[in-house]
């Protein structure tokens, strides 16, 4: 009896070892994909991407994201959420168990529309606030096919003189263009110790974007914005909220039952107004506000945000007019995902292409090999004496934003790219 409880036992031990080690078993990714809902999506714009890990019961189950273009689009490594920040193409990969899958993502501006926020980078938005973004100004008028137009910024000077009484006269004459008074204005010996006014606008600018004191007919287009109105110079149609250009000195943009109104729309200029308040910085006063656009030597025109109307006063007079920058923005220029750089002794017999973790090689002969390395110099993939003219590489080992460099070659030429997986 005792050597059966015995036997019992042991066959107890080594069951019990044989499901420990079962249950211990790994099991291997062997593939991951990416559901594709669409590969567009707009700036400002979101959506959370899935993915499968198969088999079903493979052990690792999470899926960490990555975006080969975070300044273009940025994704939430777990959740798969990705936000268009920029034009451009970025690369979304879905890694899981030493497996990847990825997807090609363009990302693109919607048409500009008045009232949306314009950022240092140069995009567009409808919100003012976004997570690593610098909004620097509201848009008040539309070039025609509505990818670009002007912005006026978010802040303003403290009441600075448009220029000092002897200073020279810069010929700043445009009733239009601000920039091309600003072209006068920078032509005038040591313009930027003179014109104060023009000197805080144009210190704003970057390599994006290049800010100006507005001409007086940009501040009726600014004004007219402010009032639910799109300025035009002449043939306003009343029916599509249109305002034809008003000028001369003491002329109000409407008037009420025949006398000048002095407070036109206040509810659409307090909602414009909110547009600067809302992201924390100064809404347009019911005041003065200085052009560029001299009257004659010794004055310059200014437009009242109180009515509308338009007059001169001294330019050196710096306790009556306000000082706000303009900047007529453009759409900005797209960033991709691929080939930045190509060198090499024959790099037009060879041509090379990567897009969605895909490096592609197209010759006029054999190639001989095709070799990526990291940027550090590290060996990540080769590939040789392929036979064919056309050979592809799949760097799904390859973590998305790794900067490559890739090294083809055939019997009688050489090249080479440089690229973001």
């Amino acid at each position: 009896m005792r050597q059966f409880i015995r036997l019992a036992a042991s066959a107890a031990l080594i069951f019990a070892s044989v499901s420990a080690s079962a249950s211990a078993q790994t099991v291997p990714v062997e593939s991951v994909t990416i559901t594709v809902t669409s590969a567009k999506l707009a700036v400002g714009g979101s959506r959370t991407y899935k993915a499968t890990v198969l088999p079903a019961n493979a052990t690792e189950q999470t899926i960490t994201w990555t975006s080969s273009n975070p300044e273009v689009a940025s994704i939430d490594a777990a959740s798969g959420k990705l936000v268009g920040l920029y034009p451009g193409t970025t690369t979304i990969t879905a890694a899981c168990g030493g497996k990847s899958a990825s997807l090609d993502v363009a990302i693109s501006l919607k048409n500009a529309a008045v009232g949306q926020y314009l950022f240092s980078d140069g995009s567009w938005q409808q919100s003012g606030i976004v997570a690593g973004k610098t909004c620097v100004g509201v848009i008040f008028y539309l070039d025609e096919d509505k990818r670009g137009g002007k912005a006026v910024s978010l802040d303003e000077a403290p009441q600075l003189k448009w220029s000092l009484a002897e200073a020279a006269n810069p010929d700043a004459m445009s009733a239009l263009d601000g920039e091309a008074n600003l072209r006068s204005i920078m032509a005038v010996d040591g313009w930027e110790s003179i014109f104060d006014a023009e000197k805080w606008c144009y210190d704003k600018s970057t390599d994006k974007l290049e800010w100006y004191l507005p001409a007086v007919d940009e501040l009726r287009q600014l004004f007219a914005a402010s009032c639910g109105l799109t300025w035009v110079e002449s043939g306003a149609n009343e029916a599509n909220k249109e305002i034809n250009n008003w000028t001369g000195a003491s002329v109000t943009m409407v008037e009420k039952d025949g006398q000048p109104d002095i407070d036109p729309y206040p509810t659409e200029r307090e909602a414009f107004n909110k547009k600067f308040t809302s992201v924390g910085a100064t809404a347009l006063a019911a005041d003065k506000y200085w052009s560029s656009t001299q009257l004659n030597d010794q004055m310059t025109q200014f437009l009242s945000f109180e009515g509308g109307y338009s007059n001169a006063q001294p330019k050196q007079y710096f306790h009556v007019c306000r000082t706000r920058a303009i900047v007529h923005f453009r759409e900005p220029e797209a960033i991709t995902t691929g080939v930045e750089t190509i060198t090499g002794d024959a790099a037009g017999d060879i041509e090379i292409s990567a897009a969605g973790g895909v490096v592609t090689v197209r010759a006029a002969e054999p190639v001989t090999a095709v070799e990526v390395y990291a940027a550090d110099g590290r060996l990540l993939m080769r590939k040789v004496n392929t036979g064919a003219a056309e050979t592809a590489l799949y760097l799904d080992g390859v973590s998305a934003g790794t900067v490559c460099v890739v090294r083809a070659a055939t019997a009688s030429a050489s090249s080479s790219a440089k690229f973001v997986r």
